[in-house]
């Protein structure tokens, strides 16, 4: 019969191992990406209609439903994920650490409707910024409210270390860099990189919906 060695518990090393082990498990169990992910699909296919017959400039106000769209969705989209994280740390008796990204989401809501009503109202506002050249293009889908989604989400994926969530960010975000490079001039034209943006979105979620089940009963 073979016998091991067994570390005291008060070996630093132990102790070491033990601890890492329990942030892993914590960070793990707080791990919830999946619901923004979906929730922010939502938004993002919402769009379609009110982007194919809310443009235009005869509007009260002179801004088109299009411009009022965003901040309320948006707006809407961080209570539901502040009430899911919420209920999830009550469940799990878990401190969450996604206050940071709310605020950021929320603050960035705020700039980026100033900004659009600004520019709507001031087409002459950083007209350099307006024209066919990659960094216009680069700092007009940053700045346009469906990418601070993705900014956002950056942020959201250093909180929960989540790799997976990287990688369905930068997908997104360079799906809607992608798709702003082919312009298309019928009413729809719009909707493909419009799908393709949100399916990333819906397909991400649904995917690590299904990690996060599975790394969960493996845990168990």
């Amino acid at each position: 019969m073979t016998t091991h060695s067994v570390p005291p518990p008060s070996d630093p090393r132990h102790l070491l191992a033990m601890k890492r082990a329990l942030v892993d498990r914590v960070r793990r169990e707080q791990r919830g990406a999946w619901f923004p992910l979906l929730v922010f699909a939502a938004v993002r296919l919402g769009a379609a209609p009110v982007v194919r017959y809310g443009q235009g400039d005869h509007h009260p106000g002179g801004l088109p439903p299009a411009m009022w769209y965003w901040p309320v969705a948006l707006v809407l989209a961080y209570a539901a994920i502040s009430w899911f994280y919420l209920r999830r740390a009550r469940r799990l008796g878990l401190g969450t650490r996604v206050g940071p990204y709310l605020a950021l989401g929320l603050v960035l809501v705020v700039l980026i409707t100033v900004y659009v009503v600004w520019t709507a109202k001031n087409p002459g506002f950083l007209g350099d910024l307006h024209g066919p050249s990659p960094f216009a293009l680069f700092f007009n889908t940053v700045v346009s409210p469906a990418g601070t989604i993705g900014l956002a989400l950056l942020l959201l994926a250093w909180i929960e270390r989540s790799w997976p969530l990287l990688a369905i960010t930068c997908g997104y975000l360079a799906a809607m860099l992608s798709s702003g490079t082919l312009p298309d001039p019928s009413p729809w034209g719009f909707l493909p990189g419009l799908l393709l943006d949100g399916g990333i979105l819906l397909f991400g979620g649904v995917g690590l919906a299904l990690l996060q089940r599975v790394r969960v009963r493996s845990a168990a």
